[in-house]
This record gives structure tokens, sequence and C-alpha cells, in this order.
């Protein structure tokens, strides 16, 4: 079965497409799929926000120290999604706009670089 996900590698967001066998996790096939270089990129790489409709971008480079948002959850403009921190200052990310959590982009203590989509609002 081929499934489709979106992966952040060094702070480029990219769409995969991976064939996954039968008897392996999702996380499992792609891992392998990584190893062995048996990925098909389906798109380029997305190297500015505006690329990504509902992108929240992160506004500094910074470790990213909590994710206030699920799945899933409705949020509206202005509300504090996540907390970044670079040289000992905390910088709370705030929606752009008002939607519903798609996608959660990063993990806490992850570092993610300025511009870097953090999550994805529809």
């Amino acid at each position: 079965m081929v499934k489709k996900f979106r992966v952040v590698l060094d702070g480029e967001l990219y769409e995969v497409e991976v064939d996954i066998e039968e008897g392996l996790s999702d996380l499992e096939a792609l891992l392998q799929a990584f190893k062995t270089g048996v990925v098909k990129r389906i798109t380029t790489e997305v190297t500015t926000v505006s690329a990504i409709e509902g992108a929240v971008p992160a506004p500094i480079t910074g470790r990213v120290v909590e994710v206030r948002v699920r799945n899933g959850e409705h949020v509206e403009r202005g509300t504090t999604v996540a907390v970044l921190e670079a040289m000992k200052t905390k910088v709370e990310v705030k929606a752009n706009r008002s939607g519903v959590v798609r996608d959660i982009l990063v993990k806490e203590g992850e570092v993610a670089k300025q511009g870097q989509p953090l999550l994805i609002l529809e």
C-alpha cells in the first residue's frame, strides 16, 4: 500500500510517498525508505512559508519549549500556539489566522529555524 507523508528535514517540509509492506508500521516503513534511499519526492523543497497554505511560521530560530495546541483544535487569530526560546528569551508564537489545527510539524525540544512552518491551520 502506498501512503503519503509530510516530513520536516533540516527545517524543510517535504511530501513523500512510501510503499508500505505488510506487517510494517508507518514509522518503520518511512524510516526504512529513508535508510535505503527509496523515497519519492512529490513536491520540491518548500523554502518559504507562503508556499504552504495555512502555515504558522517560527518568527525566530529557537528551541520549541511548548506546543499549546493539538491536532483538530480550533484556534482564533492571535492565540498563542507555541513558545520558542532563544538566548534565554521566550517568544510566543501566535496564530496568524483562525482555523483548525491540521498538522503539528514540530515537537517540544526541537530547534525550529526562522520561517520554518510549525503547524498548519485549515
